[in-house]
């Protein structure tokens, strides 16, 4: 038991290096000691994990020592041939997806497993392979290793093995406190990198697994509902009644392109400087520029659940996947629907993909349009067809199916701004993640410009909106404010004239924005405001990831480290407004709980 402990446990410390190497691109100023570091911090859950690694081979050698015919070896090698593998497996996932999430391997993985070739588009071939062999040798390294451990076994000292039991259980609750073993106990650094190359691979996971979803136990930050409704008032529900309006015509046809990606680090006219994005930066100039939108979270199926229910983004779920309580969120398209629209929904890739096809139908969209609708010869990569390929379709579609005295609302999400960072025949920059953009950006240019010359220019509104910022470069993290402002652009014949609107907001407010222009009713888009209103008195903006939560107003910024529960400044106006966003969160997963 002592050999296969400090087995184990070598194996997991072993791993911290192999992890921070692999990743070392993600901070470039990680040096030796950080190394030290996260092997020392990460010590305590890869001591908790290797205690339950140990369950079965303690049963199994107590069952030996009381029936000495048996043979032990026969049951523990299975077992350990079951393990190499499986350590091998979690730690090569939760090394090479890293670089792409920027957070520890967990149950999310599983969202994907329906749908692996989706799941895998972002990767070569070549790369899978690589992780395939990298699994292999470390399987065949581990279960050589227990091999020889479990070949020197001795089969005496029952007492002293009996006496071993209320160290394993020690061991896995983490100690003798009150908090049991959790990721908190592994996080030392301000830097998330460093705190999560010191939490144990597998632990992340399982842990993950053995904690699944209860709406009601998960942020309840206050016990009294009264101080938690008095924190939040005045932040949500606005009545529309404006002394201006952005649009020439009640009804006209509207193109809502959410671009894959395009926030303050790809997009110029939001503050970044690599010139990939010419046209949107033109666009933000000649139409309605709202120059400060925030994203609501960090995932696109997330994302797509906010700008279309004006639903806030959940840290620890997604709603598109809950079909259950998805179909009970209001629907843009079906509230346009109602008004008399057509409503058709556009994606190049896979549309099972995190049950996005399901969901839209849920929302209302009446026609979902995905990779099965293109050749095969246009399907450009694994993700699908290219922005290119899609907005043909979209201006075809449009040209040859009018609906007549039918206004039209279609959205697309766009694809080609994603990794593999691959595009066709085009190369106007030499950084592939930059030309990704600029690839895009000209796509909807092309789009825009061939429907001017169509005569679908005049009575259509244009409306660009990104999901979130893409971790595309080294130092970037998901509390980073570069992945959280994006612009939202509203532009097209529909529009009064240009300008720019500074007011903060969140785009799960283009919901009640929108139709408040249009002089619907949005009293069911709880989250969502219409930021246009006199009624929107106090301007907010929120937004969730994996690992933070963060609150703008007019004071400032505050983000609150969800993992630890520790703010990142602790200023009396900072604390407010920790307060603010926590009971909004509560308020979230109350209602979600609800549904």
């Amino acid at each position: 038991m002592i050999r296969l402990f400090i087995l184990t446990l070598l194996i997991f410390i072993l791993q911290k290096p192999l992890f921070m190497i692999y990743n070392a691109d993600i901070d470039p100023s990680v040096g030796f000691i950080d190394y030290l570091a996260v092997t020392g911090h990460g010590l305590p859950l890869d001591i908790t994990t290797t205690a339950y690694t140990l369950v079965i081979p303690w049963l199994v050698m107590l069952i030996g020592r009381l029936f000495p015919r048996l043979d032990i070896l026969r049951l523990l090698r299975p077992y350990y041939l079951i393990l190499s593998p499986l350590l091998a497996l979690v730690f090569v996932a939760d090394t090479v997806m890293y670089s792409f999430w920027h957070f520890k391997l967990d149950s999310t993985v599983f969202l994907y497993t329906d749908k692996p070739a989706a799941a895998f588009a972002s990767v070569s071939p070549l790369f899978l392979l690589g992780c395939l062999l990298a699994v292999i040798l470390l399987a065949a390294v581990y279960g050589w290793a227990y091999w020889i451990v479990i070949y020197m076994v001795n089969a005496r000292l029952l007492l002293f093995h009996l006496l071993l039991a209320p160290l394993l259980f020690l061991m896995i609750r983490g100690g003798v406190g009150e908090s049991t073993a959790n990721v908190t106990k592994a996080y030392y650094s301000d830097n998330p990198y460093l705190n999560h190359a010191a939490v144990n691979s597998s632990f992340s996971l399982f842990y993950s697994l053995c904690h699944q979803q209860d709406f009601a136990a998960e942020f309840q930050y206050y016990a009294d509902d009264a101080e938690r409704e008095e924190l939040i008032q005045g932040i949500f529900h606005t009545d529309s009644y404006t002394t201006d309006t952005l649009l020439r015509t009640p009804r006209p046809n509207i193109i809502l392109i959410v671009w894959e990606g395009c926030a303050a680090n790809a997009a110029g006219c939001v503050g970044c400087p690599f010139g990939a994005t010419p046209h949107l930066d033109q666009l933000a100039g000649e139409g309605i520029f709202f120059s400060n939108c925030w994203a609501n979270t960090f995932r696109t199926d997330r994302a797509l659940v906010s700008i279309l229910t004006g639903w806030l983004g959940l840290p620890t779920a997604s709603l598109m996947r809950l079909s259950r309580k998805a179909e009970t969120l209001p629907g843009l398209a079906r509230t346009l629907r109602r008004a008399g629209y057509t409503t058709d929904f556009w994606y190049g890739g896979d549309i099972g993909f995190t049950n996005m096809g399901a969901f839209m139908l849920q929302n209302g969209f009446q026609r979902i349009h995905g990779d099965k609708e293109f050749s095969r010869d246009e399907l450009f990569n694994e993700w699908g067809a290219a922005d290119e390929t899609v907005f043909q379709h979209i201006q075809q579609y449009i040209q040859t199916h009018p609906d007549t005295d039918a206004p039209y609302f279609h959205t697309v999400m766009t694809i080609s701004s994603h990794e593999p960072w691959t595009v066709p025949h085009y190369h106007r920059l030499d950084n592939p993640i930059d030309n990704s953009f600029a690839y895009t950006d000209q796509c909807i240019h092309n789009f825009m410009e061939n429907l001017k010359k169509s005569g679908h220019w005049d009575n259509t509104l244009f409306i660009i909106l990104p999901d979130h910022g893409a971790l595309s470069r080294p130092n970037y993290s998901f509390s980073d404010p570069a992945l959280m402002h994006i612009p939202l652009i509203m532009a097209g014949g529909a529009i009064r004239r240009p300008q720019v609107i500074p007011t903060l907001m969140n785009q799960s407010d283009l919901a009640a924005t929108l139709l408040g222009q249009l002089g619907l009713p949005h009293t069911e888009y709880t989250f969502s405001r219409d930021i246009l209103s006199q009624s929107y008195r106090y301007p907010t903006a929120i937004h969730t990831s994996k690992t933070h939560l963060t609150f703008i107003d007019s004071t400032g910024t505050s983000q609150l480290d969800l993992d630890s529960d520790q703010p990142t400044d602790t200023a009396n106006a900072a604390q407010l407004r920790i307060r603010k966003a926590k009971a909004i969160l509560q308020t979230l997963y109350l209602d979600v709980n609800r549904r």
